[in-house]
């Protein structure tokens, strides 16, 4: 499994995250964490609290990898 298919897998259950957790769980830095982060928010796929650290996959797509 890749990285940003953990990424996502960290996010599949719909939940705000911290952005920190996320990034210590992947053996990421924060600033590579957030630099997906900002992509995948301008993308639509996920959705991030600049001021509280945290990210949420889209409803949606949460739903959809939940099927697969």
């Amino acid at each position: 499994m890749d990285g940003i298919e953990r990424f996502l897998r960290i996010l599949e259950k719909g939940e705000w995250r911290q952005i920190g957790d996320i990034a210590s769980r992947l053996g990421w830095t924060q600033s590579k964490t957030i630099r997906l982060v900002e992509f995948l928010s301008g993308h639509g796929l996920v959705h991030y609290r600049r001021s509280e650290g945290s990210v949420m996959l889209d409803p949606e797509l949460s739903a959809l990898m939940r099927e697969t």
